[in-house]
């Protein structure tokens, strides 16, 4: 009796370890800062440790793990930079916004990058830096013929006439992540979000 219990234990065992396994842990989150900066971040790694801050806050409600901006530098982006995953890109509160980076970077979004770390909702029009095309790479800026890239690389607004490109929170056209152009240095230019990826 005992060895076709363990028998039966040991196929059990079998059974469940061959299940498919979900694929929502391997889900990968995305959200807009709460906070907004202005365009000297300190390059890339300054951005990235402003992504990582949010999502470590004891507010935040995103898993833990690695989050990095949706942002180039005119030589590094998103698509040189981050993993590529082959499974979904959710929202924080479960809305799915792309099937994979694929379908992320194919010039539309399933649905708007408008929530926070918190799961609170990005209310109005919200404007983040991206420096960033729809397919991942780096926007190339050119002012009268000057390369100018994405607010000297987020490393200072004293260039003159930089700009970078930047994106809105309620389009899931391309123009999610290529808005339009800001100005780097204009006193009337108002801080923007980043959006950060979990990676």
């Amino acid at each position: 009796m005992n060895k076709l219990l363990t028998m039966a234990f040991a196929a059990a065992l079998i059974t469940a370890c061959a299940a498919p396994v979900s694929n929502e842990r391997y889900e990968k989150t995305v959200f807009v800062t709460k906070a907004s900066f202005i365009s000297d971040m300190g390059g890339l790694a300054g951005a990235d440790a402003k992504c990582q801050a949010e999502a470590d806050d004891p507010e935040s409600i995103v898993p833990a793990g690695t989050y990095l901006p949706w942002l180039s530098d005119g030589i590094d982006s998103p698509d040189t930079r981050f993993t590529k995953s082959s499974h979904p890109y959710v929202l924080p509160d479960g809305t799915k916004i792309a099937e994979n980076y694929t379908d992320l970077t194919d010039g539309s979004i399933l649905h708007a990058v408008n929530v926070d770390a918190t799961g609170a909702p990005v209310l109005g029009a919200q404007r983040f830096w991206t420096g960033t095309m729809t397919d991942g790479k780096a926007v190339q800026q050119f002012v009268a013929n000057v390369k100018k890239n994405s607010c000297n690389a987020w490393n200072g607004t004293t260039v003159y006439r930089a700009i970078a490109t930047i994106g809105i929170t309620y389009k899931k056209t391309g123009e999610w992540t290529n808005y339009r152009q800001s100005l780097c240095n204009s006193l009337g230019t108002p801080k923007k979000r980043l959006t950060c990826f979990q990676q």
